[in-house]
């Protein structure tokens, strides 16, 4: 559950990304202020000798079109039975609420708000602009509060936000005045009811909703407004727990800002906007599992290890942790886990401090694969220009111009893929897609003629599998932009966990610039999802284990250097491999770092430790002495090992102990 007393959410972001993730029925009053697209018939501000210019209420923003029709679906959704819708809108826009709310509630209206202090009109050309309009929609188990006849007047009057209460930085040209919000507020909702606003702006509708012990969610998509909201807002609240700790990390239309507070529980099968850091859900399994698939990982040599460790230790360490198969299987008092590789560590401490931005980007690349899917399937089209290449009544290069055309004709539904988080290098992506389709059509035509045609079920796996491919290319890309992690960590360490579970069989490998260049994992991977790993993530198993670890990002020798291993302890070692790929996550481990290991496990290690290595004649050399149990196994059994010339031996298991 979230926290049951929270009173305020305010996020930064799209209103059209939270809006989708709000479950059904679960607002009690609409209240917002969006875009009256006013600007293309204003004459605009008008400058004054001397004198600041007469503001006409324009704004970059409005100019832009605003379409009511592609909010009502969802404001009807969101809104319980008892719900109420206001609107605030100009007499441009009111028609189109109008037909695309009115046939779908009892009942609508709308208020006029008469402002006593408009702006003038200078040159007394024409009417002045003294009224705006607020569109009204309720069902029959709607709730009004109203006490007076006088009270149920579809016409309410003030002034125009005024100083001190207007802001001046940043200014807002259509700052509502509170007092108004706060009228509307009392009569269409009760105490505890939540207040929903997609288009904060300032945060007047929070102040309002605050003052009158209500809970509040607002979005708003410039940063500076959101800024200056939830300070105004959170003044309202001072004091209370559930206010946020600290600003958000980057102030960039990629990087949203993602509140502490939701509290909304999702409704099943929606994808979560973020999750809380006190928010834990019952594990289902009591064996936990690794935080991620990993190159080398030992989850499925656990049946050699775990019987093999000792059957009691205080403490447990390990330098080389990887994904975790064996710190997450084993009981301790405490925990030190290690690794050279920073992004793993990164995710780690994302993991234990139950980050919501890192959950958040996770999430929002489910929801880019989700879109991908969703394209594939409305795009019949992809099928039909295969066949045309399958029955040759087209070339190859013919097939490369189709699709290219294709890319282009529907750019604008290739780019909603993305998302609004992950628009950085759009042109990369476009290519991507190009180049994929286009190899997988030659490739299918190839296979075709070599044995037989494809049915249309495998025509249709593989198209799907060159668009997910592309997005996996798209986001590796990013993976492999370093900017993106200085500017945005969490992004990145959701970027390195994605290309980690969808990459070809899980490798390693980098190319002479850096660059990771695994490909897609392929077909089986066009279905898979993160969800089911995040929720794990939040469980209470993985959690009270995280609590009692400590993590770090050293050199092995270093880590075991600066919290000594006792004789009641236990280590476990499972370092990079002695072969002629030695490089591990970017950083070598060459053979005087396995000599400097096996001095430290021989000569200094005071602990009981197990070391589990590819066997080589170089390291078997390196621990073939008096006191070390040395075994192998492979995928059937584990065996005493100690002959070296045993070259059907795959793995060693070496320990300390007998």
């Amino acid at each position: 559950m979230k926290d049951p007393n929270w009173k305020k959410c305010i996020l930064f972001g799209d209103s059209k990304d939270v809006i989708r993730r709000i479950p059904d029925g679960t607002i009690d009053l609409i209240l917002t202020d969006p875009p009256y697209n006013i600007g293309k018939h204003s004459t605009g501000n008008i400058p004054m000798s001397g004198r600041l210019p007469v503001n006409n209420d324009i704004a970059e923003w409005d100019m832009l079109d605003f379409n009511p029709e592609e909010w009502a679906e969802e404001f009807i959704r969101i809104l319980k039975p008892t719900g109420n819708l206001f609107i605030f809108t100009s007499y441009h826009q009111l028609g189109k609420w109008y037909n695309c709310l009115d046939h779908r509630f009892d009942r609508s209206n709308f208020i006029v708000w008469h402002k006593t202090n408009p702006t003038p009109k200078i040159f007394k050309a024409g009417f002045l602009n003294s009224c705006e309009l607020v569109f009204t929609c309720w069902n029959k188990q709607h709730t009004w509060n109203f006490s007076t006849q006088s009270e149920m007047h579809n016409f309410i009057e003030s002034a125009v936000c005024m100083p001190p209460e207007r802001l001046v930085h940043p200014h807002h040209p259509t700052q509502k005045p509170v007092s108004i919000l706060k009228k509307l507020i009392q009569i269409a909702s009760n105490e505890n009811d939540i207040i929903f606003d997609p288009f904060m702006g300032v945060g007047s509708v929070g102040v309002a909703a605050m003052e009158l012990n209500r809970k509040y969610i607002g979005v708003e998509i410039d940063h500076k407004y959101y800024t200056a909201a939830k300070e105004r807002v959170e003044s309202c609240l001072d004091g209370h727990e559930g206010f946020m700790a600290s600003e958000p990390i980057a102030s960039s239309y990629i990087y949203r800002q993602i509140d502490d507070s939701l509290p909304i529980l999702l409704s099943p099968g929606k994808k979560p906007l973020h999750e809380n850091r006190e928010t834990l859900v019952e594990g289902s399994s009591s064996q936990l599992k690794p935080l991620l698939k990993w190159a080398g990982g030992k989850e499925k040599e656990l049946k050699y290890i775990l019987p093999n460790i000792p059957s009691h230790f205080q403490n447990y360490y390990e330098p080389f942790v990887g994904g975790g198969s064996v710190f997450v299987s084993v009981q301790a008092n405490h925990y030190y886990i290690n690794d050279l590789s920073s992004e793993l560590i990164q995710l780690y401490q994302y993991v234990s401090k139950r980050n919501p931005y890192y959950i958040f980007f996770i999430n929002q690349i489910d929801l880019s694969l989700d879109r991908a899917h969703d394209f594939f399937a409305n795009q019949h089209s992809l099928i039909d220009i295969y066949k045309q290449y399958q029955k040759e009544l087209i070339t190859t290069e013919e097939l490369k111009k189709i699709i290219m055309s294709f890319c282009v004709k529907e750019r604008s539904g290739i780019l909603q893929v993305l998302g609004d988080f992950f628009i950085m290098h759009t042109d990369v992506f476009e290519k991507e897609l190009h180049l994929n389709l286009c190899r997988k059509m030659i490739r299918m035509r190839q296979l075709e003629r070599e044995k037989t045609l494809l049915p249309i079920k495998d025509l249709q796996d593989n198209i799907e599998t060159a668009i997910l491919s592309a997005l996996y290319m798209y986001f590796r890309h990013l993976y492999n932009d370093k900017q993106i992690l200085h500017l945005y960590p969490e992004m990145y360490a959701a970027l390195f966990f994605y290309v980690r579970n969808y990459c070809y069989s899980g490798m390693f490998r980098y190319n002479d610039k850096g660059e990771f260049n695994v490909p897609y994992g392929g077909m089986a991977y066009n279905k898979k999802r993160m969800n089911k790993k995040v929720e794990y993530y939040r469980s209470i198993e993985l959690s009270k284990h995280l609590s009692r670890t400590d993590i770090y990002n050293l050199d092995f020798e270093t880590f075991l250097q600066r919290h000594e291993p006792t004789e009641n302890d236990f280590v476990f070692l499972d370092p990079p491999y002695d072969t002629e790929f030695s490089t591990y996550a970017q950083n070598e481990f060459t053979h005087a770092d396995q000599e400097r290991l096996a001095d430290y496990l021989l000569n200094h290690c005071q602990a009981k430790w197990m070391l589990v290595i590819k066997n080589t004649d170089f390291i078997f050399n390196l621990y073939h002495q008096e006191g070390i149990n040395i075994r192998s196994f492979d995928k059937k059994y584990l065996v005493s090992f100690m002959n070296r010339n045993r070259k059907e031996a795959k793995h060693l298991l070496i320990t300390n102990y007998q």
